[in-house]
């Protein structure tokens, strides 16, 4: 029922009255549920007291949420009448406690000025609701289901999906795309995978709840939501990795926004482990000869049109909105350019995780904070280096050894990916050289240089 067909409370308890909202209820008239509405991100399930409305959120975003931003989403949509309409709001929330079975928490806030949140429980919502409330993993989250729940009714059967990562778009672009095509073959494996797992775990939360609640704990006092639906397909063996990357460079490249969610999907699930860039670089074009030689061969981006899966993900991370888009033409890989008037000249961009190239190394080049590779035919590349896993030098930790391992792969095929977790120990001539190697100036090892300390 709506605002506007039930009269309100004229006003709702303070603090005055001692104790917060949940904790002072000494009984009373069995609470009615009211209607579900859905505000920002969070559905929101309110509930008539005769002491004021009380709002069960649930975060449509995020596993957890925030009372306070729920407060604030519902002050956006009732203004003035909020108050009158919410005495408290408590957002239901993951359990946090892996060793015990699993029981989400509650936080509430009460509605007057400057009220602080605290932890309840769903017993003490159930005394003062006169009946259970109803809770939705956040794997089972379906806003339909969550729309038609009323007091009484059984759990709506879900298909596991958690809030974060939703499939939808894995699957619409998958259906767009021809017979035999690596991305509808790479979406359709990370839907099944993001599916698989999320209904693994959700079927496990679900039996440590029905554990507790037998056992008399805080889950014997709400009600289930949703339990998961069957899952129909097991999670399926991985496609090859070349099908994975092939996939992925499609979908990169690609300017429209139903490739958009897919990538922003990856970047949530995995980091994009196999797109075909990998870490962030930040170059100071007046840092060095080489940095200036890098920069001259950056080309302006096309701003007449959307910008790519790439262009994208570097400008959600720019330092401003001024900042000017490029593109090196022979990485296809976009830049960033500090908007003009800036302190500094940097520019942003991302390395690749292996080098297209079958021409030799020729060089290596320490400047400042970023490793080159120059090939026997000229050109000139940042190091590859996955993201997390940077390459770094003149100091005995990972970074060093890290670049010690990837020279001693490059040296042997230039073509060869990124250094990960799991590589073997570099050798131990190549990594005293680039362990003693100086963090300042620049410093250049020949092919030659590098092959006769790999004799030593």
């Amino acid at each position: 029922m709506s605002l506007f067909s039930r009269r309100a409370p004229e006003r709702s308890a303070t603090s005055s009255e001692g104790g917060v909202w949940l904790e002072r209820w000494s009984g009373g008239r069995r609470a009615e549920f009211d209607e579900v509405e859905f505000v920002d991100d969070y559905a929101v399930l309110r509930w008539e007291t005769d002491r004021g409305g009380f709002g069960l959120a649930h975060a449509l975003h995020d596993g957890n949420g925030q009372v306070h931003a729920a407060i604030r989403a519902l002050r956006r949509r009732h203004r003035e009448r909020t108050e009158a309409r919410y005495a408290c709001v408590a957002v239901a929330m993951a359990a946090t406690q892996v060793s015990d079975p699993y029981v989400p928490k509650l936080i509430a806030c009460d509605l007057q000025e400057g009220a602080d949140q605290y932890e309840t429980t769903w017993a003490r919502l159930a005394m003062v609701l006169g009946q259970r409330a109803p809770y939705w993993f956040a794997t089972l989250r379906d806003r339909d289901a969550i729309a038609a729940w009323r007091p009484g009714t059984p759990p709506a059967v879900v298909p596991a999906c958690h809030v974060t990562n939703p499939v939808g778009a894995l699957a619409e672009l998958a259906a767009g795309e021809p017979d035999g095509s690596p991305a509808a073959e790479l979406c359709l494996h990370l839907a099944r995978e993001i599916r698989a797992r999320d209904h693994d775990a959700v079927t496990r939360h679900v039996a440590e709840l029905l554990e507790n609640a037998a056992d008399g704990g805080d889950g014997a006092h709400l009600a289930l939501g949703a339990v998961p639906a069957e899952l129909r397909h097991p999670e399926p063996a991985a496609p090859p990795e070349m099908v994975r990357r092939a996939g992925w460079l499609s979908i990169t490249e690609r300017r429209d926004v139903l490739a958009h969610r897919v990538a922003g999907l990856a970047q949530r699930w995995d980091g994009g482990q196999d797109w075909h860039t990998g870490g962030a670089v930040v170059v100071d074009p007046t840092a060095c000869p080489v940095a200036r030689e890098w920069e001259q061969r950056l080309v302006p981006a096309d701003r007449g049109q959307a910008p790519t899966v790439l262009e994208k993900h570097l400008l959600d991370n720019a330092h401003d909105e001024s900042d000017i888009l490029l593109l090196d033409p022979v990485t296809g890989i976009p830049a960033l350019r500090r908007a003009p008037g800036t302190d500094r000249e940097d520019l942003f961009t991302l390395c690749l995780q292996r080098l297209p190239t079958s021409s030799p190394l020729a060089a290596l080049i320490l400047s400042g904070e970023t490793s080159w590779v120059r090939t026997e035919d000229g050109t000139l590349w940042f190091a590859p280096a996955r993201e997390g896993w940077g390459v770094s030098w003149g100091y005995s930790g990972t970074g060093c050894h890290t670049l010690a391992q990837l020279a001693g792969v490059l040296l042997d095929d230039i073509s060869a990916p990124a250094m990960k977790a799991g590589a073997h120990e570099p050798e131990s001539s190549l990594f005293e050289l680039l362990r003693t190697t100086p963090q300042s100036g620049v410093t250049t090892y020949t092919r030659a240089q590098l092959e006769t300390s790999r004799t030593r």
